[in-house]
């Protein structure tokens, strides 16, 4: 921080310390994809066990198609939905159970905006020499500073 000038009151803090911008998903999406999860994990494991009853039915592909989508869905919503969204001066991050990946700023080669205005916008970043790819959806509080930030080139000012 800056030495308090007497005359003119305590000084702001310096722009370094501030802290990072911490981003997490909003509820509905998070929820959505929570529930989805749950749900199709529940109901393929019904209709598995309703197949075992009864085993000259041919209805479990049904429950493991079920299952499958359950599983990717509880993926997603590990990735994404149980993930923050981290903004600083250095770069941003995606942090969650499922993904820890960190961006710089400087490493950022491309950046592409899908399906904008759109229901489901996010973004598609391409950073370091070996050109990564990290696809991030635009589902967390405040996500529009992403945007802002990549085509800066740092963290978003307004």
């Amino acid at each position: 921080m800056s030495p308090a000038d007497p005359a003119t009151g305590p000084a702001a803090p310096d722009a370094a310390a501030l802290p990072p911008l911490v981003l997490p998903c909003r509820p509905a999406p998070r929820n959505l994809m929570i529930l989805a999860a749950m749900g199709l994990l529940a109901a393929g494991t019904v209709v598995l066990a309703r197949a075992l009853e009864r085993p000259d039915a041919a209805g479990s592909w049904h429950g493991w198609l079920m299952l499958l989508l359950g599983g990717a869905s509880a993926g997603l919503a590990g990735r994404y939905a149980l993930a923050r969204l981290v903004l600083d001066d250095g770069g941003f991050r995606l942090k969650g159970l499922l993904v820890d990946r960190a961006v710089r700023w400087t490493d950022i080669q491309d950046w592409k905006a899908l399906s904008p205005g759109g229901p489901a916008e996010s973004v598609l970043v391409v950073y370091g020499e070996t050109r990564r790819r990290l696809f991030v959806p635009l589902i967390y509080e405040e996500s529009q500073a992403l945007p802002i930030g990549l085509a800066q080139r740092g963290f978003p000012r307004y």
